[in-house]
Parts: C-alpha cells; structure tokens; sequence
C-alpha cells in the first residue's frame, strides 16, 4: 500500500524482499481525508506518527494577526514521527484529498528495529530536517522569484524519490494560496513568477488538478 514509502526508503538503504514486504503490510488506521481537514483530532490520533500514502498536508500555524503561515509540505511517501512535546498550536492540515496512514508508536518501533529499514528511517529524518533549515534560509533570505523557484526544484526532487515523478512532470495538487502562505508571499506574487518561470522556459505550473513540469 505505502509504495511511495517503500521507494524512498528504498534510496537510502538495500532493502531485501522481507524488508519490502513488512513496509507494505504496516499495520495503522487508514483515513481519507477532504482539503482542510486537520488530520489529528482527538487525543488518541495525537499519539500517531503520520505516514503519506496519496494526499498532500501541511504544517499550518497562524501568525499573530490571524494569517495562516505553512512551515512544510507533507507528500505522498512522507512520514511525520510523533513528537510528545511537539507545538500544540501547528496543525497539520490536509491541502488534497488523499489517504494516509496513522502509526502507533509500537508500528514505528517494529520499524526501526530492523537494520536495514531503521537506518533507512533514520536517513529520511535527516533529509527531513535538511529541508526545513533550507525552507529557513530560502523565506529568510532569497528574493522572491528564488524562493518559487526553490521550492518547485524540490517540490520535483522529493517527489522523483517517491517514484511519482514521471516525463519530468508531478501532480501538484496545491491552491496558490497553498503556495504564498509557504513562501510568505503574496497571491499576485506567486501568479506573477509563475508567469516568468513559464516565459523563460525555466518550468511551469499547469492546470487542471494541477501538474509541475521541467518546461
């Protein structure tokens, strides 16, 4: 079920056939879930780690003055490990439709037990936290047209490690607002330089249900 797990997970570790077949039977309560819906609503589901099966997420929080700030992008193959002392105030907001999967904490540790798959693991929260101290450095310091431009190059990259990236085309299933909330940016500003990637063949961001292209 989880393949886009398996394929990324695949690329940090040779995984045998046991291996594979563990990933694709994990145990978990499986939700399909509406754009908007928060996915952890009561105590219970608090208590799960959080794996992508085919929707999008994001990691929303609300400014001072009410505007709503997405501080990362959960794609399909994507796993969010339960933190007890995690922000109870930064929800984790489905921006597609799609499924995923909730995992106790004694799924995740069978998990991380097996060598090969727990070093896997451990790899993919590493490359996780790489990519939010470069979310901090892209809206801390680059110009606009960098930050879209930065964030499409690894909207691409992270979906090709999931295996969904095909004839250098993904699904981008994101409202442009999704977009200017996640790049502090304004609507006109994301229309606007999606327009001048287009016009300089650098990429571009094509409707209906959305699909990112190289060019």
């Amino acid at each position: 079920m989880p393949n886009a797990f398996l394929n990324k997970l695949s690329r940090w570790a040779d995984l045998s056939l046991a291996d594979r077949l563990f990933v694709a039977q994990l145990p978990g309560d499986l939700r399909t879930l509406q754009r908007g819906e928060d996915i952890q609503t009561d105590a219970d589901q608090r208590q799960s780690s959080i794996l992508m099966l085919d929707g999008w997420a994001g990691l929303c929080k609300e400014s001072h003055d009410g505007q709503r700030v997405i501080s990362g992008f959960l794609m399909p193959g994507d796993l969010l490990r339960y933190r007890p002392h995690r922000d109870p105030s930064l929800r984790t907001v489905i921006l597609s439709t799609g499924s995923l999967l909730l995992l106790s904490a004694d799924t995740l540790a069978d998990l991380a037990v097996h060598p090969r798959l727990g070093t896997a693991l451990e790899w993919s929260m590493a490359v996780q936290q790489s990519i939010h101290s470069e979310w901090l450095v892209n809206i801390g310091r680059n110009k606009v047209y960098q930050r879209v431009a930065h964030l499409l190059c690894e909207i691409s990259v992270r979906m090709n490690n999931a295996g969904l990236l095909a004839d250098e085309s993904c699904a981008l299933p994101l409202a442009q607002a999704d977009l200017a909330d996640a790049l502090s940016m304004t609507l006109p500003q994301v229309a606007r330089n999606f327009r001048m990637s287009r016009a300089r063949q650098l990429g571009r961001v094509q409707n209906p249900e959305t699909r990112l292209g190289s060019r």
